[in-house]
């Protein structure tokens, strides 16, 4: 493995345990506006980050789907929940094809 493979990897690592970090606090502080806001701003830095590593075809689905995309469930709480889950499939899916086939 790469040394680029092996930081893209302990980066999208970090990002999955900064979002789960961001969830949590949003939802002890019960305020999903601000939480949401967090995550958004979140989403925007982890598309930046994966830029200069992944195909142009993979950054521009994962834009598509993080940052053009919107989830209205009803409830702001499940909204936000949702939202986060859909980022951690994203990167956990993004480290195992990296693992499996390379860097998309």
């Amino acid at each position: 493995m790469s040394d680029e493979t092996s930081e893209l990897l302990a980066y999208i690592q970090s990002q999955i345990a900064e979002i789960t970090t961001i969830h949590a606090e949003a939802e002890k502080a019960l305020n999903a506006v601000q939480g949401k806001d967090h995550v958004t701003r979140w989403k925007r830095k982890v598309v930046d980050g994966l830029a200069p590593h992944v195909s142009a075809a993979y950054l521009q689905h994962i834009t598509q789907e993080w940052l053009e995309t919107s989830y209205f469930v009803g409830d702001i709480f499940d909204e936000l929940a949702d939202e986060v889950d859909m980022c951690r499939r994203h990167l956990k899916k993004l480290v195992k094809d990296i693992q499996t086939t390379g860097i998309p």
